[in-house]
């Protein structure tokens, strides 16, 4: 597509050897700007043997320059001068230049570069009354439009840069972590304080922008083309725009203008915008100052506070006094509540709790350094107790695992002639029967009445669980009576 080819000028910020190609278009960028464009071949090459690297040569010189020349980087030019040795007549004699297209990448690469130290933008009220006051001008003007017309322009271009720039710049995710700090509640009050002045003092003329711009219509467009297009004539340059070019960019700046201050159907204007992100910020500066205050109200430390109530607590003559202070300092609906880890003398909840004798609440230090520092103690281990400990837990399986063969006669239980179940063995044999009846439910879905299923028991032998659905039992327990399906037992 035309105009969208690839240009070739940018080529040396993407190339292998990017720090030679810099080092010497920044050397000719910097020369240019003190009004010595022209270099020649030696003061290239003694300037990159200093600066980038002794080792660097005169073949590398000369391709670094001719790649720049076919880029459009830089122009040279031969001297028509006399050689006065086989070298020279070698080497020639050209000078060089920074091309117009070098100037321009040079500049945005320092403006990228340089970023942090360039303008930050501002929001300027002088700037709006200004353009103001050259619009009315513009309106009333008998003679030439064009003079005040480029100082509209030119306020315009600076006014809608300087505020996107400042808005960019208190949005950026730098100052919004910035905001995010301590150190940010130091300028809190200049940030507000200039939002809110550029906020009130512009809107106090949006109105008047409204007015003047409506009257734009007015002018005389063509006569303003004429005279724009009349001092382009006045200076000779191979590339001269034509009328029509003059009358686009002239109709697109009014257009520009327009709908920087009046809103459209299909988007809100700029000053819109200015003003909802302003005040936006302006939102999120006072928020920022809230939260902060409540940090610092929550960590403060209140012990001289309680302190102090509490000696008046102390002088209380008797208990009435006592709770029309604490209802006048604390109120009603925000009382507190403090958990006492000492027993309470109370026997009852209905206890009236003024009767009763006050406990003792521990305070500790609340803050930085407040944890209870923790030792390291090494583990003792006790071989004699450790072996009582097994003993005792040993003989209480055994005991348990007698208490449950004791059901069991001739290897045989029927829980029909169980005449009391203890606990513990009712939860075991609960749990077998569950384990039977869940294994047979696995294996054989078909329901019947009568079934039998053999499993292995914790006490390392194996029980045969019979059981039979058409008659149901009680069995008197030690805590209740359990109703179940007649079952019974045959240990192997």
């Amino acid at each position: 597509m035309a105009g969208l080819e690839k240009i070739q000028v940018t080529n040396y910020l993407n190339v292998d050897n990017v720090g030679r190609y810099r080092l010497i278009m920044r050397f000719f960028y910097k020369r240019h700007r003190q009004m010595q464009g022209t270099l020649y071949r030696p003061q290239i090459f003694k300037m990159m043997k200093e600066e980038y690297a002794e080792d660097y040569s005169e073949l590398d010189l000369d391709n670094d320059l001719e790649n720049l020349v076919s880029w459009g980087n830089l122009q040279k030019q031969q001297e028509m001068l006399r050689p006065k040795s086989i070298e020279e007549y070698r080497n020639k004699n050209f000078r060089y230049q920074i091309s117009e297209d070098g100037v321009l990448v040079e500049e945005l690469v320092y403006q990228i570069t340089h970023r942090e130290h360039s303008v930050r933008g501002a929001l300027n009220e002088q700037s709006f009354r200004r353009l103001l006051e050259l619009l009315a001008s513009l309106i009333d003007c008998q003679g030439p439009y064009i003079d005040i017309w480029g100082q509209i322009r030119a306020e315009f271009k600076r006014i809608g840069e300087d505020t996107s720039n400042y808005i960019g710049y208190i949005t950026s995710p730098e100052v919004d972590s910035r905001m995010k700090t301590e150190e940010f509640l130091i300028y809190k009050d200049k940030f507000v304080n200039y939002l809110r002045e550029f906020i009130s003092s512009v809107q106090n003329l949006y109105f008047s922008f409204v007015k003047v711009i409506k009257k734009l219509e007015l002018i005389d467009r063509e006569r303003l083309i004429e005279e724009a297009y009349q001092k382009e004539q006045e200076v000779p340059t191979m590339n001269s725009i034509s009328k029509a070019d003059i009358a686009e960019q002239i109709e697109g700046e009014m257009i520009a203008l327009y709908y920087w201050f009046i809103d459209s159907q299909e988007r809100p204007s700029e000053y819109e915008n200015l003003i909802k992100q302003t005040d936006q910020m302006i939102s999120k500066i006072t928020g920022l100052i809230y939260y902060f205050s409540q940090e610092v109200h929550q960590y403060q430390s209140r012990k001289k506070d309680y302190q102090h109530i509490a000696k008046w607590f102390a002088t209380a003559s008797d208990l009435d006094q006592a709770k029309k202070m604490y209802a006048g300092i604390f109120g009603i609906e925000h009382t507190r509540h403090y958990f006492v880890t000492d027993a309470s003398e109370a026997t009852s909840t209905r206890e009236n709790s003024w009767t009763l004798a006050p406990a003792v609440l521990p305070l500790r230090h609340r803050g930085k350094g407040s944890r209870t520092e923790r030792r390291v103690s090494s583990v003792k281990l006790n071989r004699k107790t450790q072996a009582e400990q097994i003993a005792q837990y040993q003989q209480e399986i055994q005991q348990q695992q007698q208490k449950v063969a004791s059901y069991f006669v001739q290897g045989t239980l029927d829980f029909r002639d169980i005449k009391v179940l203890d606990t513990y063995s009712r939860k075991v044999f609960l749990k077998w029967i569950s384990q039977a009846i869940a294994i047979k439910q696995t294996t054989d879905q078909q329901e019947k009445h009568h079934y039998q299923q053999k499993i292995t028991t914790e006490f390392d032998y194996l029980v045969t669980v019979f059981v039979s659905q058409k008659e149901r039992i009680q069995i008197i327990c030690e805590d209740g009576v359990l109703e179940m399906p007649t079952v019974r037992m045959v240990k192997e």
